[in-house]
């Protein structure tokens, strides 16, 4: 005999600061079963993860009701939905990566017991041990001492499953939980996961958001889909099969402004780098790499989570600096030319990647962010001419973005943002595009788009380096390659 877990009757909600009060869930009913393992599917803005926000109690219904099956029956209090419940989202990783809160992995995963941000309470024998299984299971024991900052964004993202993990909830709410991991840690998870939903204790029902269906395992066997905030009947066809090759024609979209005339090329490499070291509080994290990016060439660069790619990317766009001993040149046509000045090396190199995401901590609307794209500054500090703005809104208008152009861009979906971001890289005429797993959090029509402006990009002029750990995704424009093990860069 089936138990509920959770009961949602007729529920509209809108998100907190918004003014208007204007829904993005529509008429929600859904009973969750304990047991009953479910992927909830839909495209960029569709409303999963205001869903799952609600789901954990973080948000309030205007209208309709949730309640929450806990150890005293159904009650409406979104406290006992914080408490049968444990949530993982691109939001919360975000939230930790603001702060740089300088906590050890293990204490990181101590927090779970608690589902604090920050451990607050004396640490048993018990959950000592458990932590350093659980380390163990996901192959994350050399974490356990290191520093959040210092961690790349898959090995924070195995941390906080991990956390989620060790508590046992009875709902456990995954969010695009595996995007920026690698293979392995994948595959360490899922294991993971699979063996505790089957392990004698406290049911865990799995509710999981994924634009993926080959990221979503053969025991999560139910689909729930979403669309347009309202949650499509069992039985309902989905809007579009996320699991088909062929994707859906789209109109066609007006061209990016043509790039400003260049200089008559010359011989110069764009980016030359050699004997490069680079150092995180006080640990070589580089270790002498040396590598040429030249007139033509778009990279692709490979390797597991931690093995230094993220730094890499940091240091080209001038974000990491290199140590005594090597050095790094930089010649950019449209930019300033050969340049060791920081100004010119950020509006001539951007970089779009999910750190530089959650380290946007202003309220900007969306086309601000997008303007202040220029001078590559977080958060605005001059107005901008009326070229810019035209500018801003004809690459907001190419990624599909332009109608977010006046909301803020704490009220958008993370897949509207990933696109923002990139519409914010973009402005201005870099020489170089950096590219950190560019293509998390977005739907396959997104994606599609997305590597398909890339391509566009590169005939523009426009010089890609493309971090990814999805096998044989990537614009077809990549035509070297590149692996980074343990902070040394292999050239293919």
């Amino acid at each position: 005999m089936t138990q509920p877990l959770v009961a949602i009757d007729h529920l509209n909600l809108f998100l907190p600061g918004d003014a208007a009060h204007e829904d993005v869930l529509h008429d929600i009913c859904w009973t969750i079963q304990r047991g009953e393992h479910c992927a909830l599917m839909g495209v960029n803005g569709a409303g999963k993860t205001t869903l799952l926000s609600l789901l954990h109690g973080l948000l309030w219904p205007s209208a309709g009701s949730i309640r929450w099956y806990g150890p005293d029956g159904p009650e409406s209090s979104p406290i006992v939905g914080r408490s049968i419940s444990a949530l993982v989202s691109p939001a919360q990783q975000e939230r930790y990566q603001r702060q740089s809160w300088y906590i050890t992995g293990r204490e990181l995963l101590l927090t779970g017991f608690e589902d604090t941000p920050l451990l607050y309470t004396t640490t048993t024998e018990e959950q000592a041990q458990a932590v350093e299984d659980m380390a163990r299971r996901l192959d994350a024991l050399p974490l356990l001492e290191r520093q959040l900052p210092e961690m790349s964004q898959g090995q924070l993202r195995i941390l906080l499953l991990g956390r989620a993990l060790l508590r046992r909830p009875a709902l456990l709410l995954l969010d695009e939980c595996v995007d920026g991991l690698d293979m392995g840690h994948r595959r360490r998870f899922f294991a993971t996961l699979e063996a505790l939903t089957q392990a004698a204790g406290p049911a865990m029902t799995v509710i999981m958001s994924s634009h993926r269906m080959d990221q979503v395992p053969e025991w999560c066997a139910r689909r729930r889909w979403i669309d347009g905030g309202r949650l499509l009947p069992e039985d309902a066809r989905p809007p579009f099969d996320a699991g088909a090759e062929a994707l859906p024609p789209r109109q066609p979209r007006p061209a990016l402004r043509a790039a400003p005339e260049m200089p008559a090329l010359d011989a110069a490499p764009l980016v030359r780098v050699w004997h490069a070291n680079v150092f995180l509080d006080g640990e070589e994290v580089l270790h002498d790499i040396n590598w040429t990016l030249r007139r033509g060439e778009h990279w692709r660069i490979v390797g597991d989570n931690g093995s230094g790619k993220s730094t890499f990317l940091r240091m080209l766009a001038g974000d990491e600096f290199v140590a005594t001993g090597g050095g790094i040149t930089r010649y950019l046509p449209g930019n300033g030319g050969e340049t060791s000045l920081l100004e010119d090396i950020r509006k001539g190199i951007r970089l779009v990647s999910d750190l530089s995401q959650a380290r946007y901590g202003y309220s900007v609307n969306a086309l601000d962010l997008v303007c202040s794209g220029f001078d590559n500054s977080v958060g605005i500090y001059r107005d901008f001419s009326a070229e810019e703005i035209a500018e801003a809104m004809r690459v907001m208008e190419e990624l599909d973005a332009a109608e977010l152009a006046d909301i803020s861009i704490r009220q958008v979906s993370t897949g509207q943002l990933r696109r923002l971001f990139l519409a914010r890289a973009l402005v201005g005429h870099p020489d170089v595009l950096l590219l950190d797993e560019p293509c998390s959090g977005l739907d396959p029509i997104g994606r599609a788009h997305y590597l398909a402006l890339l391509d566009r990009l590169a005939e523009r002029g426009i010089h890609l380096v493309y971090v990814s750990h999805e096998e044989g995704e990537g614009p077809s424009c990549l035509n070297r390659q590149a692996r980074m093990e343990r902070g040394r860069l292999r050239i293919a």
